[in-house]
């Protein structure tokens, strides 16, 4: 990636949760207020009912040189910016799982607060994942449908490929190979 893993502190409640991320180097907290005092970019990648009450946990703790980029489906810029402070840099990012392997695709919407040159940095730190693409707020859930959902349609076709070959003679392992490397 753009950033060393000893650059990048995680929190999460519990080590079920970050022992990932240190296998990966990355440093590791279980303060949300931690990643705040050291970090001028925060990512919040929580579900969506537990982010409230991260945003009122940091809120505090916010200041003009972050950058709060949220990954919860479903909330809203206008609902992170009510629970942020006035002029919060906000963006709202929605990646989909091939992104693990370099190979998705992300859309990103900016709040009110959040610059160009916000919404250029984020750009350049996920191209590494894959296509990443600002858009008006409503293009998220389009995406996610799309996207997300497209994924699964995907992997069905491909298995039905396999399926087929298998059917006239081809080894199982083999066929899948194939039939996920014809799609790529």
């Amino acid at each position: 990636g753009k950033v060393p893993a000893s650059s990048i502190l995680v929190s999460a409640p519990s080590d079920r949760n970050l022992d990932t991320w240190r296998e990966s180097g990355c440093r590791t907290t279980h303060c949300n207020l931690e990643v705040l005092q050291e970090s001028s970019l925060v990512f919040l990648a929580t579900k969506p009912h537990v982010l409230p009450g991260v945003l009122q946990e940091i809120r505090p703790a916010v200041g003009p040189h972050h950058v709060v980029v949220s990954l919860a489906a479903g909330i809203t810029l206008q609902a992170l910016q009510r629970l942020l402070p006035a002029g919060t840099k906000v963006l709202r990012l929605m990646p989909n799982l091939p992104c693990v392997v370099q190979a998705g695709a992300m859309v990103f919407a900016r709040g009110t607060g959040a610059s160009a040159g916000d919404a250029a940095l984020l750009k350049s730190l996920l191209s590494s994942c894959g296509l990443c693409e600002e858009v008006p707020e409503s293009y998220i859930n389009i995406h996610t449908g799309l996207s997300g959902s497209g994924v699964a349609y995907v992997y069905l076709f491909a298995e039905a490929l396999a399926e087929g070959a298998v059917k006239m003679g081809m080894p199982g392992g083999l066929a899948s190979r194939i039939a996920a490397q014809t799609l790529l």
